[in-house]
């Protein structure tokens, strides 16, 4: 079984992938979404965290209007 890490970044994925074109993303509106497709099981620092990151990756900016 997969850990929680590795859920979380899955989802998080997802989540980029369905806004692909978009330059700009909304921290609280995204942690919103995750936190409806994951539960409430992580802290929402961690998701800015790992949001963020990855992100930047594919880059995206992320707005930190939380």
């Amino acid at each position: 079984m997969p850990d929680q890490t590795a859920l979380i970044r899955a989802a998080i994925g997802r989540l980029l992938a369905e806004k692909t074109g978009v330059a700009v993303i909304s921290m609280k509106e995204s942690i919103d979404e995750l936190l409806e497709r994951i539960g409430e099981t992580v802290t929402e620092d961690r998701l800015q965290d790992l949001l963020l990151e990855m992100a930047e990756v594919r880059g995206m900016m992320v707005v930190l209007d939380v």
